[in-house]
C-alpha cells in the first residue's frame, strides 16, 4: 500500500515537472508574438508600412542617397497606408472592451466548471461512503480506489493543460478546467490519506503525516502550472495536516520541521509568482501554530523558540531581503506587506517570551530574545524598505525589559491596575538583567543609527522609522528597568545612566547636524532633530531619577515640551507625532496611578507635590501646543491641548480633595463642600474654555467645555442634590447664617452657572444656555431653602427635625424674594431664562401658600403668608406693566389749540 502511494506521488511530480518546460516554451512564444504585434502597431502610426518596418535600417551612405526620393514622396504622405498587423490581438482587445459575458456565457463557461469540479470531489467522497455502507469492498481496496480516482483527476487536469494550445478558443481564466480538475483530485487525495490513517488504521501516524505533507507540498508546486487557487488548497491542506494526524506521544520538533518546509515552499512560491496573499495566509498559519507551541513545558518551550526564529528568518528573507537587494535608497519606500508579516511574527515573539517567562523557563530565554532582535536588526540593515524591522527589534528589547522573570516578593500596589503592578515586580538576577537590557537596546539603536547615517537619500518615511528605532528603545528600556528595579524611588545610578544616554544622543545629534550640508539634506536634518529630542528626554529622565520620588510623568511632560521645541525649530513633522506619543504615554501613566505622587503629598493646601505632579505637565503641554501650533493645527496640537486640559482639571480636582480631606486626596467618601467646589471649578473650566474657544476656534476646547459642563451637572444633581445634601444626610452645617458651608456648597456654584449661561448666550446652542441657567436656578433654590432651615435649626438641618409655622412662612418669603431677585435680573439683563425661573418660584410659593399654609400654618403666620404673597404678586404685575411691557400713554389736547399734550 505504501509503495503504491509513493509511486502515485512520484508519477504526479514527474508529470508536473515534465510539463513545465513545454508550458514555458508556449508562454515565451506567445510573449514574442505579442511584442511583435505591439511594435507593428506603433510603427503603423506613421507612414511606414508593415513591409517597410520589417526591412533593416539603411546605412549612412545609403540613407543620403535616398533622401531626394523621400522628399519627392512627402506629398503622398498625407494619405498614410494602413499598417498590416496581426488581427488576433486587435480582435481580443476589441472583444474584451465591447463584449461583456452575458448570463448564458457565465453559466456555460464558468459556473458549470466550478460546480462540476466541486461535484467531482464530493462524488469521490460519496463513492467511498457508499462502498462502506454497502460492504462491497474492503478498507484497503477503498483506499486504493480513492487514490486511483485522485490520480485520475490530477492526470486529466494535466492532460487538458497540455492540450490547451490546440483549442481554437481562449480558456476563461476564472474557470480554468485543468486547474479545477487538479484541485478536485488533490482534495480526494487528502481525504484518502486521512481515511487510511484515521478510519482504517492502514498506515501509522508518521506515514500519514509525511504523506499528507507531501501532498500539500506537491499541490503547491503544481500551482505554478495550474494557478493560485491550487496553491491555496495545498497550503491550507498542509497547515491542517497536524490536526488530522493524532498521536499518543506528540513530537513538537517534528511539527517545527514540517512547518519550516511548508512555509519555505509557500513563501518561495509567493515571491516567485507575486502571490502576496499566499504569503500572508502562510504567516497567519505559522503564527497560529506558534501559539499552539507556546506551552510552558519542555520540550514545547524550546520547540516554540525554534519555530518562531525559523519563521522569522524565512519571512525576513522572503519579504524583506530578497525582493529589495537591488533597491536604491532613493526608492526605498516602506514595504507594507513586510510590515504586516514581520509585525505579526514580532507579536508571536513577545507572546512566546511572556509564556516562557511566566512559566519560569530559563533555558534559552535570553538567547531566543537576542536571536530575534539580531534577525530583525539584520533585516533592517540589509533592506531599507523593511526599516520597520528595526522598530520591531526595539519592541522585542522593551518586551525583554518588561517580561523578565521577577522575584517572588509581592508586587507593588497600583490604585487602578493591580495586574500591571504584578508585571512590574523586582527582576531576578539583577547583574544579568540590567546589562542584557542595556546592551540589547543600545545595539538596536546603534544599527538603526548607522543605517540612517549611511542612507542620506532615504525617503522621509523610511528615515523616520530608522530614527524611531535609534532613539525610543534605549529610552523605553531604561525607563522600564528603572521602574522595576527601584520601584518608583529615586536612584543616583539611574540618573547617571540617563545623563550618559543624553550625552550619547546629543553627540549623535551634533554629528548629524554637521553632516547636513548646504542646502541641508532631509535625512541628516530629521536625524539631528530626532536625536536632539531624545537627548532632552534622557536628560528629563535623569533629573527625575535624582528626586526622591519616581516623577516619571514630569519627565515625560518635559520631554514632550523639548520634542515640541525641536520639532518647531528644525521643522521636522515626524517629531510632532513623537510629542503626541509621549503625551499618550503620560496619559497611560495617569490611568495607572491617578495621584502620581502617592498618598504623602504634603499638608499645605495648593503648595504641595500635587502642584508638581499635575501642574508641571499641564504647563508643559500647554506650551507644547503653543509651539506646535506655529506650523499648523493637527493631531499633535490637539493632543497637547487635550493633555493640558486633563492635567489642569486633575490638578484642580485633587487639590480640592486634598483641601477638604485633611491632606489625603485618596480618602474614601466626599462632602458637601467638596462637591460644591468640584461643581464650581468644573463650571469655571467650562466658562474659561468657552472664552478660549471663541478667541481661537479650537475644537478641543469646545469639546472640553461641554465635558466639564456635564461633570458639573452630574456633581450638582447627584452630589449636592441627593448624595451629600445636608437635609438628607443630616450632616452638620458649620458657620453663621450668612457665612457658612452652604455658601461654598451651593451659592458659589450657582453664581458660576449663571455666569456660564450669560456668556454662552448666542454662541452656544439654546439647550446649553438653558441647561446652565437651570442649574443656576436649582442651586440657588437649594441654597435659599437650606439657609432658611439653618437659620431656624442651627447646624443640624436634617429632615427629621420638626418645622414651625414661622419657618413655613419664612420659606414662602424666601422663595418670593428669590423670585423677585431673578425677575429684576431678567429685566435688567433682558434674560428670558431668569424671568421664567422667577415665574416658577412665584408659582411654587403660590401653590405652597394656598395648598399647605392654608391648612398647615396657624395664627399670624398664615395671614402673613397670604399678605406677602399678595404684595409680591401685585408688585410683579406692576413691574411687568410699567417696565417690561410698558405701553405709551395716550396724548390729550388740554389747551384746545389742536396740539396734543401728553406725559
Amino acid at each position: 500500500m505504501l509503495a503504491t502511494l509513493i509511486l502515485i506521488a512520484v508519477l504526479t511530480v514527474w508529470l508536473l515537472v515534465s510539463g513545465q518546460l513545454t508550458a514555458l516554451k508556449e508562454r515565451l512564444a506567445k510573449a514574442e508574438a505579442a511584442i511583435r504585434a505591439l511594435e507593428l502597431e506603433l510603427q503603423g502610426a506613421g507612414v511606414l508600412t508593415a513591409r517597410a518596418a520589417a526591412e533593416p535600417e539603411p546605412l549612412a551612405d545609403e540613407q543620403s542617397a535616398q533622401e531626394p526620393a523621400a522628399v519627392e514622396e512627402t506629398p503622398q504622405a498625407s494619405v498614410p497606408q494602413a499598417p498590416v498587423a496581426p488581427a488576433l490581438p486587435t480582435r481580443v482587445s476589441e472583444q474584451s472592451d465591447a463584449h461583456a459575458p452575458g448570463f448564458e456565457e457565465r453559466i456555460g463557461t464558468r459556473w458549470a466548471v466550478w460546480v462540476g469540479g466541486a461535484a467531482l470531489a464530493v462524488g469521490g467522497i460519496f463513492l467511498v461512503n457508499y462502498s462502506i455502507e454497502a460492504g462491497l469492498i474492503g478498507p484497503t481496496t477503498r483506499v486504493v480506489f480513492g487514490a486511483l480516482f485522485a490520480l485520475a483527476l490530477v492526470g486529466a487536469g494535466e492532460w487538458m493543460r497540455r492540450g490547451e494550445r490546440a483549442l481554437p478558443m481562449d480558456i476563461v481564466p476564472t474557470a480554468h478546467i485543468p486547474g479545477i480538475l487538479t484541485a478536485a483530485g488533490t482534495m480526494v487525495l487528502f481525504g484518502t490519506i486521512y481515511a487510511a490513517h484515521a478510519l482504517y488504521g492502514l498506515i501509522g501516524s508518521g506515514t500519514a503525516f509525511v504523506l499528507l505533507g507531501a501532498a500539500g507540498l506537491t499541490t503547491m508546486l503544481a500551482s505554478a502550472l495550474h494557478g493560485p487557487a491550487l496553491a491555496g488548497i495545498g497550503l491550507v491542506g498542509a497547515m491542517v495536516t497536524p490536526l488530522l494526524v493524532s498521536s499518543s506521544e506528540p513530537n513538537p520538533w517534528a511539527l517545527v520541521i514540517f512547518l519550516a518546509i511548508i512555509s519555505a515552499s509557500a513563501l518561495g512560491l509567493a515571491r516567485l509568482r507575486r502571490w502576496l496573499w499566499l504569503a500572508l495566509v502562510n504567516t497567519a498559519g505559522v503564527v497560529l501554530w506558534g501559539i499552539v507551541l507556546a506551552q510552558p513545558d519542555e520540550p514545547w518551550v524550546s520547540a516554540a523558540f525554534a519555530h518562531t526564529l525559523i519563521q522569522l528568518a524565512l519571512a525576513s528573507v522572503c519579504f524583506a531581503v530578497a525582493p529589495h537587494t537591488r533597491t536604491p535608497d532613493a526608492e526605498a519606500q516602506p514595504d507594507w506587506i513586510a510590515v504586516v508579516s514581520l509585525g505579526a511574527l514580532t507579536l508571536l515573539v513577545t507572546l512566546v517570551l511572556f509564556v516562557s517567562a511566566s512559566a519560569g523557563a530559563d533555558a534559552g530565554w535570553g538567547l531566543f530574545a537576542a536571536s530575534a532582535m539580531a534577525i530583525l536588526a539584520a533585516t533592517a540593515w540589509l533592506s531599507a524598505p523593511s526599516a520597520v524591522a528595526s522598530v520591531f527589534a526595539g519592541v522585542v528589547a522593551i518586551a525583554v525589559a518588561l517580561l523578565w522573570r521577577g522575584v517572588d516578593a509581592p508586587p507593588p500596589e497600583s490604585s487602578l491596575w493591580p495586574a500591571v503592578g504584578a508585571i512590574m515586580r523586582l527582576p531576578d538576577v539583577l547583574h544579568v538583567y540590567f546589562p542584557f537590557v542595556a546592551f540589547s537596546s543600545l545595539a538596536v539603536s546603534l544599527v538603526a543609527a548607522m543605517r540612517l547615517h549611511n542612507g542620506r537619500e532615504l525617503p522621509v518615511a523610511t528615515a523616520a522609522l530608522y530614527a524611531l528605532a535609534a532613539t525610543v528603545p534605549p529610552l523605553a528600556a531604561l525607563t522600564v528597568a528603572y521602574l522595576r528595579i527601584t520601584q518608583f524611588d529615586g536612584s543616583i545610578p539611574f540618573a547617571l545612566f540617563g545623563l550618559v544616554l543624553a550625552f550619547i544622543f546629543a553627540d549623535a545629534a551634533s554629528r548629524f547636524q554637521n553632516s547636513e550640508g548646504d542646502p541641508p539634506s532631509a535625512v541628516p536634518h530629521l536625524a539631528a532633530g530626532a536625536f536632539a529630542a531624545a537627548a532632552i528626554a534622557a536628560l528629563s529622565f535623569a533629573l527625575v531619577a535624582m528626586l526622591d520620588r519616581g516623577y516619571l510623568t514630569v519627565a515625560f511632560a518635559l520631554s514632550a515640551l523639548g520634542v515640541s521645541y525641536v520639532a518647531t525649530q528644525k521643522r521636522i513633522p515626524v517629531l510632532r507625532y513623537a510629542a503626541a506619543a509621549l503625551g499618550v504615554v503620560v496619559l497611560g501613566r495617569v490611568a495607572w496611578d491617578p495621584v502620581i505622587m502617592g498618598a504623602e503629598v504634603g499638608s499645605w493646601p495648593i503648595f504641595n507635590w500635587l502642584l508638581v505632579g499635575y501642574g508641571v505637565p499641564a504647563v508643559c503641554f500647554a506650551f507644547a501646543a503653543r509651539l506646535l501650533r506655529r506650523d499648523g493645527d493637527d493631531f499633535a496640537v490637539r493632543c497637547a491641548d487635550s493633555l493640558s486640559i486633563i492635567f489642569a482639571g486633575l490638578l484642580a480636582f485633587f487639590q480640592i480633595r486634598h483641601l477638604t480631606n485633611g491632606g489625603d486626596p485618596l480618602v474614601d467618601g466626599s462632602s458637601m463642600i467638596e462637591q460644591g467646589l468640584i461643581t464650581f471649578v468644573s463650571l469655571g473650566f467650562a466658562a474659561g474654555l468657552l472664552r478660549l474657544d471663541l478667541g481661537r476656534a479650537n475644537a478641543v476646547f469646545r469639546a472640553a467645555s461641554y465635558a466639564f459642563t456635564g461633570v458639573a451637572i452630574v456633581s450638582a444633581i447627584v452630589g449636592l442634590g441627593v448624595a451629600w445634601n445636608p437635609y438628607i444626610r443630616n450632616e452638620p452645617v458649620t458657620g453663621g447664617w450668612i457665612v457658612n458651608d452652604l455658601l461654598l456648597g451651593y451659592l458659589l456654584p450657582s453664581l458660576m452657572a449663571l455666569y456660564l449661561a450669560r456668556i454662552s448666550r448666542s454662541v452656544r446652542p439654546r439647550w446649553y444656555t438653558v441647561s446652565a441657567a437651570s442649574l443656576s436656578f436649582v442651586l440657588a433654590f437649594l441654597y435659599v431653602t437650606l439657609n432658611v432651615r439653618h437659620l431656624f435649626h442651627g447646624a443640624n438641618i436634617g429632615f427629621m427635625r420638626p418645622t414651625t409655622g414661622m419657618e413655613q412662612w419664612a420659606y414662602s418669603v424666601a422663595w418670593l424674594a428669590l423670585g423677585l431677585v431673578l425677575l429684576a435680573y431678567g429685566i435688567w439683563r433682558g434674560s428670558s431664562e431668569a424671568r421664567l425661573a422667577s415665574g416658577v418660584l412665584v408659582l411654587m410659593a403660590t401653590l405652597k401658600v394656598f395648598l399647605f399654609d392654608l391648612s398647615g400654618v396657624d395664627g399670624i403666620w398664615r395671614a402673613l403668608s397670604f399678605i406677602c404673597l399678595g404684595v409680591v404678586l401685585i408688585g410683579i404685575g406692576l413691574a411687568y406693566q410699567r417696565v417690561l411691557f410698558a405701553r405709551p400713554r395716550p396724548q390729550v389736547d388740554l389747551a384746545g389749540d389742536g396740539e396734543p399734550t401728553g406725559a
